[in-house]
């Protein structure tokens, strides 16, 4: 199982991202029906206990799900009479979670019904979307590399995502693609420090002449689960301020 698929645990994003309005949670939920997509069903009381399943129909009326177990099924389904889950999906670019119970899966039919969540959960995937630091929470990339000697060198984030960042290079020969940047720093504000290496994707020139920088676009490599969910953080505190910031439409 990916980790994509996994539940979400982290408390604040839970919070920034739950649905409530009974609108737009019928209108989730209503799209997963229709999409077909996989749902992965947790057992709250025991993470090895899971199973994958569909979505076959929402019930605005009765406010209820219908799922039925994927065929072929390899995975724990005995979850106990009246057991609670977690439920998720991912549809396109966007993750689903969602809590769901009592449980009780007919072994025989291979469905299930359950009453609808009160709330849901949506969070985009990590490599969706990038944002621009935002003026108010700074990203600083510091670089030390061989090819402009040891000193330590400051610049600036220009934009960002959970799996990679674009920043300006200063000197005077620029990475090429496939080179490994080691030691590098990234400073994010409000986050500690995130020690890192990048492998560079582009070089590339940007802007009119008489302000033209070079562009490099690099992945993360080899970063781990911590600093990656706090660079998730980041990014999706930078996207709802600049939604914040939007002005409205006529």
């Amino acid at each position: 199982m990916s980790a994509l698929h996994r539940p979400e645990t982290d408390e604040r994003l839970l919070r920034e991202y739950r649905i409530s309005d009974p609108s737009d949670r019928a209108r989730l939920l209503a799209e997963l029906a229709s999409t077909g997509d996989r749902v992965s069903i947790y057992d709250n009381l025991d993470a090895k206990a899971w199973f994958e399943s569909r979505l076959l129909a929402y019930d605005p009326g009765c406010d209820s799900l219908e799922f039925e177990l994927l065929p072929k099924q390899t995975q724990r389904t005995d979850f106990g009479p009246g057991s609670q889950a977690v439920a998720v999906a991912v549809m396109a670019k966007v993750k689903l979670q969602f809590d769901i119970g009592p449980l009780r899966v007919d072994v025989e039919t291979g469905k299930f019904q359950v009453k609808a969540p009160s709330s849901v959960v949506r969070l985009q995937r990590r490599d969706a979307f990038r944002v621009q630091p935002p003026r108010e929470a700074t990203a600083q990339l510091f670089i030390r590399e061989a090819v402009v000697g040891s000193t330590e060198w400051r610049t600036p984030v220009l934009d960002l995502s959970a799996t990679g960042l674009a920043f300006q290079w200063r000197h005077s020969t620029p990475p090429t693609r496939g080179d490994i940047l080691q030691s590098c720093r990234l400073e994010l504000a409000g986050v500690a420090a995130i020690t890192c290496q990048l492998l560079v994707i582009n070089t590339r020139l940007e802007g009119p002449t008489e302000r033209r920088i070079t562009r490099v676009g690099a992945e993360f490599v080899g970063i781990d689960s911590s600093a990656a969910r706090a660079i998730q953080v980041y990014v999706n505190t930078a996207q709802t301020r600049s939604r914040v910031r939007k002005p409205a439409l006529p």
